[in-house]
């Protein structure tokens, strides 16, 4: 087995699907491990040299053995058109998102294979990692702290988010704005890994939010949903059937600010049609009417690299020592075919 975690591509990135530990124990267990140097990874190269990992150029990548897998956390960059190698990363095309033909013709035309990490599932369907809490807790902080910064008439994080070292950075701001009354919050996919990340974050802060999941969504309260002020999102959406917020709604609400967590605007699934594309860390908010906000960035959970790192590569260090055999490699394989048959490619 051999794992070549390349450097990502976006420079907001700096997350890592495999941490020094854990490459020194699949090393330890007979696996070669390629590392890409990084800028800006959380970290250093020099740690995954020590563990004995072997050290390449970033983006040297299109030249690794064709039977390594070349893991990573976001897209690829669009250089080279024709995909030859056996790649691992969460895609984001499997949805039928915008792109995701073309983007799955450069694995077919090259002979080449895709294991979204979002794909990776056990025997009984569940995902065996995910970044998912951290998405919940930060997309619950962005969204808070913008809703008080706009309430006490400061910048906040509307001058634009970066990477801490630990959310007590985080909370440490938030609570500085965090005046009573406090603002009613809504999370809808209370349940899941990222519902419970947002609920611990706005608890943490003495706000007790409404929790709506499957049983709550099933015949929607649109009027109850729209009298909050704040509206977290985390439901993934697999199927068409949910619509929360429609633009229509919004003028009159007293709803003023949706974190979308799962953000997912390029998907005819995505159930809050009320912006059309991500927000990125230099303007994490746009405004969709008069004064309410809208907050959806797509790379949560680089906001708390470290933490959000050595969760996630905690939960997928199992699976990677049984590549390419295991279950959820069989299983994310079915997946990358099925959408490639879907897109007639």
């Amino acid at each position: 087995m051999h794992i070549w975690m390349r450097d990502e591509a976006r420079e907001t990135e700096r997350r890592a699907p495999l941490t020094p530990a854990g490459a020194a124990s699949l090393i330890a267990a007979g696996a070669t491990v390629t590392v890409e140097r990084s800028a800006k990874r959380v970290f250093p190269n020099d740690a995954y040299k020590s563990a004995g990992c072997a050290l390449a150029a970033s983006e040297a990548w299109p030249d690794a053995p064709r039977d390594a897998l070349i893991l990573g956390v976001k897209e690829l960059p669009g250089s080279p058109v024709i995909l030859k190698g056996r790649f691992a990363h969460f895609a984001h095309l499997f949805k039928e998102q915008q792109g995701w033909r073309h983007e799955l013709a450069r694995f077919s035309h090259g002979g080449g294979s895709l294991y979204d990490l979002e794909y990776l599932t056990d025997a009984s369907g569940q995902r065996v990692a995910a970044f998912g809490y951290w998405a919940g807790w930060l997309g619950a902080a962005i969204g808070l702290w913008g809703w008080l910064a706009k309430r006490k008439g400061v910048d906040g994080p509307f001058k634009g988010v970066k990477s801490a070292e630990s959310r007590d950075i985080f909370v440490k701001e938030i609570a500085a704005l965090a005046t009573d009354p406090l603002p009613r919050a809504v999370i809808v996919g209370a349940l899941g890994r990222s519902g419970q990340g947002a609920y611990d974050m706005l608890a943490s802060v003495g706000i007790a939010p409404t929790r709506w999941d499957k049983a709550e969504t099933a015949e929607l309260d649109r009027g109850g949903l729209l009298n909050h002020d704040i509206l977290v999102n985390c439901v993934l959406m697999t199927g068409r059937g949910l619509m929360l917020v429609r633009p229509e709604d919004l003028a009159g609400a007293r709803l003023s600010m949706i974190s979308d967590v799962a953000c997912d605007p390029f998907s005819e699934f995505n159930p809050l049609p009320v912006y059309d594309a991500p927000t990125p860390w230099t303007m994490p908010f746009v405004e969709v009417a008069g004064g309410k906000f809208v907050t959806a960035i797509d790379n949560l959970p680089s906001l708390l690299p470290k933490e959000a790192s050595e969760d996630f590569a905690a939960q997928l260090l199992p699976t990677l020592r049984a590549y390419p055999d295991g279950i959820p490699w069989r299983n994310a394989r079915i997946s990358f075919e099925a959408a490639c048959a879907a897109a007639g490619k």
